[in-house]
């Protein structure tokens, strides 16, 4: 049995990775540690209704982990905490699931990697969109050659802003918590899934701004991407846009794969318009259930688990984590001096 000590009690938290974790048959929840021990109890009285092995409350990270000694940690705080906790975590001899982003600098991201290899612990980052079905039907198609050589990708992910999806956690506006706004929150799932999907970025152009709402950090972004491979993308980045949109375009020397117009929707042409073998919108409805919205953070705990106990490999791991932030990073860079940005970043 992994025994797992969870720190942040958030929205994200509270609806969907602890009810993933929950569902785990050798994976129990021993302690969860919120800076304002309120919160942590009432997530723990709602989920736990029955009052049968509880875990423990903390308000204090250093005193759970010093009473705790768990075998496993799952950072789910404001984003500035993210290398600290991780950091100490895996010192005391635990693994790591940390929330995306995986920190808010790159060289905050490399100290969490050299931590994690030097403690010889698993660290994953909770970039679950790569647990999507339609996500894994995308990856799927573009590996198979279904739509010749893809040589450019168009990925979008907006929403009206986090006091929509989480509201009183004033935190992700603020800046000396956040580290940054939409591109940092949104951006970095979806520039993951473009590196996942097309290969390594080469390089970073991108523009962001507070075009819409009185905040300290960005509400939209946009960055280009150009990748090793010579294929070209445009990331999206919105809490300015309603109605929301999580939409991936593909075009490739044979065909064109469209996801997202409108939501769960799923399309891929071949350059004449006829459709492709294996991937009609009905065939991947039937393998993946894009509807179960629980399903991608099931999967993410499972894969965690399993990493530990030493029966799959960490995915995504520190370093998938880090080469999404360094894309963010670059696309931050790129904005306040208008220069394209070269990978990797010195």
């Amino acid at each position: 049995m992994i025994r797992i000590a969870i720190s942040g009690a958030g929205a994200i938290a509270e609806r969907a990775h602890i009810p993933a974790l929950k569902s785990l048959p050798d994976a129990q929840i021993v302690a969860i540690q919120s800076r304002t021990a309120e919160k942590a109890e009432r997530v723990v009285a709602t989920l736990w209704p029955s009052g049968d092995e509880r875990p423990k409350i903390y308000s204090d990270y250093d005193e759970m982990l010093a009473r705790e000694k768990p075998d496993a940690v799952c950072v789910f705080t404001p984003n500035r905490l993210h290398r600290e906790f991780t950091v100490k975590a895996l010192e005391t001899g635990a693994h790591v699931l940390v929330e995306k982003p995986m920190a808010v600098t790159v060289a905050d991201a490399r100290a969490m990697i050299d931590a994690s290899v030097g403690a010889k612990r698993v660290l994953m980052v909770a970039m679950q969109r790569r647990y999507g079905g339609l996500e894994r039907a995308i990856k799927q198609a573009v590996a198979s050659g279904a739509i010749g050589t893809a040589n450019f990708i168009r990925a979008r992910l907006s929403h009206g802003g986090p006091q929509m999806w989480a509201p009183g956690q004033t935190w992700f506006t603020t800046a000396a918590e956040a580290g940054g706004g939409a591109m940092l929150d949104l951006g970095v799932h979806v520039a993951d899934l473009a590196i996942w999907i097309m290969g390594e970025v080469d390089s970073v152009s991108g523009q962001v701004g507070t075009l819409a709402k009185q905040i300290e950090v960005d509400d939209t972004g946009v960055m280009i991407l150009n990748f090793k491979s010579g294929a070209l993308g445009v990331i999206e980045a919105s809490w300015s846009s309603m109605p929301p949109l999580s939409a991936i375009e593909i075009y490739g020397t044979d065909g064109r794969l469209m996801v997202g117009y409108p939501r769960l929707d799923f399309a891929i042409q071949k350059a004449d318009g006829s459709p492709v073998p294996g991937f009609s919108r009905d065939e991947v409805m039937r393998r993946y259930d894009p509807m179960d919205l629980l399903a991608p953070f099931r999967e993410l705990a499972a894969n965690f688990v399993a990493a530990i106990e030493g029966k799959a490999q960490p995915f995504p791991d520190g370093n998938d984590g880090l080469r999404a932030i360094e894309t963010v990073e670059a696309c931050y860079r790129s904005s306040r001096t208008g220069q394209r940005i070269k990978l990797p970043l010195e």
